[in-house]
């Protein structure tokens, strides 16, 4: 039993320090702030494990869906090519439809090929442990952008790295190392689940305060985004990773924010105590809950998810291609937006009704089983209520707006999926 124990242990100390492991978790810590070197180091440890588990591959039936969700999108991306008659084929570059790819098919070889990272729990804790840390530049530099103008965009090594750092002006809000703060946002949001695990689950009490530290920064930066997206993903958060004990404070918190904005912005509280309430909370603020705050807007959302309608209903089967929406919504309104401002209407339009329902059935199969098994069943613990916490709330996010594009979230979203697939599978409950 004794040897048996001490083989164990130095499995899991060589798997947890193996070369490509290492090479995994530099990836991920320069994500967010040298995406170039980032990709090396993710590119080299995927390829390493891509050799050391291809024949598990054609094993899992989730990935089926995947190959059979990338030969129609592929085939969309084909007829798109070769025999798209629409009306504004013309319009459209045909190689935007395979640049298209490059957003989803690598993600699908990433999300498998990354499980052997994730396979086991002080994996993923080391992998969260790493994503806190990577976050701090994008907290300094966000604080430095608000609080001291510190402005870019900042490149190095002849543009291999470029920090996003905008003026910040009367509407606008921190974007950090992005180019825009409804990304940086997002990044913030993706982060903050893990963050708060990983503080209930630490025994250390160094690490408990560093990461608090790192809490702390992100609830500021992501107040100072001026996002109501990354506001809306923070409140849920909170309640869906600690659970109902949170209640006893959250809820009063949560009448109080809403009671103060509710002050701030109604006619009905006109007067003295709303103009001292705006005198004190930044007018970038509580202008996102008036009418005043989209009153210059040349176009609403439902106008731009009623024009994406019609376009899907146009061309239900292969799509118009990727990067077809802005060039065709600008032609038909005289407005360019670059997205329908809701993922799944952007993925139709790309591929075709067809391939967002293969989409579609992949991610409702991840989040439905990972949610039995970890709300209701034998992997009960916070760590494992924060992947799939962020990974919901993304996607619920996404029906809004759009920031998967941005390559450093895709692949943290798909990070996450592949974190959730290897928790279902953990206790031999396979993914069908």
């Amino acid at each position: 039993m004794g040897d048996f124990k001490k083989t164990l242990a130095n499995h899991i100390s060589s798997t947890l320090f193996s070369k490509e492991f290492l090479f995994f978790k530099i990836g991920i810590f320069f994500l967010p702030s040298a995406f170039f070197i980032a990709s090396i180091f993710i590119l080299l440890s995927l390829f390493i494990q891509t050799f050391k588990r291809w024949h598990l591959f054609f094993k899992e039936k989730i990935n089926l869906i995947l190959i059979l969700l990338s030969l129609v999108m592929i085939l969309s991306s084909l007829f798109h090519t070769f025999l798209n008659n629409t009306y504004f084929q013309a319009e459209i570059p045909e190689y935007l439809s395979w640049v298209g790819l490059f957003n989803w098919i690598p993600f699908f070889w990433f999300f498998w090929a990354s499980q052997g990272f994730l396979e086991t729990k002080d994996k993923r804790e080391s992998i969260s442990d790493i994503l806190c840390f990577s976050t701090i530049p994008v907290i300094f530099s966000g604080i430095g952008q608000h609080f001291f103008n510190w402005v870019g965009p900042l490149r190095f090594l002849n543009g291999l790295i470029v920090w996003y750092q905008r003026p910040i002006d009367e509407i606008s809000g921190l974007t950090g190392l992005f180019n825009h703060a409804n990304y940086a946002g997002s990044w913030l949001t993706l982060v903050l689940p893990i963050c708060i695990a990983q503080i209930y689950s630490s025994s250390k009490k160094s690490k408990k305060f560093f990461l608090i530290s790192i809490l702390i920064g992100l609830l500021v930066c992501i107040f100072l985004t001026n996002s109501r997206n990354a506001w809306g993903c923070t409140i849920l958060t909170i309640p869906l990773v600690i659970g109902i004990k949170s209640f006893r404070w959250f809820l009063p918190s949560l009448f109080g924010i809403f009671s103060i904005i509710a002050i701030t912005t109604m006619k009905a509280f006109k007067g003295e105590v709303q103009d001292t309430f705006r005198n004190i909370i930044p007018n970038k603020v509580w202008l996102e809950f008036t009418y005043e705050g989209f009153s210059s807007l040349d176009t609403t959302r439902i106008e731009i998810f009623n024009s994406a309608k019609e376009i899907i209903i146009a061309n239900p089967f292969i799509g118009t291609g990727s990067g077809s929406f802005p060039i065709i919504y600008e032609f038909q309104t005289g407005f360019w937006k670059g997205h329908t401002h809701n993922l799944l209407t952007e993925f139709a339009i790309s591929h075709g009704i067809p391939s967002t329902i293969l989409f579609l059935i992949f991610l409702i199969n991840i989040m439905y089983i990972s949610f039995t098994k970890i709300f209701k069943g034998s992997s009960n613990n916070i760590s494992n209520k924060a992947f799939w916490t962020a990974s919901f709330i993304f996607l619920l996010s996404q029906m809004i707006d759009i920031q998967y594009f941005d390559g450093r979230i895709s692949l943290i979203f798909w990070l996450f999926l592949a974190s959730l697939k290897c928790i279902v599978v953990e206790k031999k409950i396979v993914v069908k």
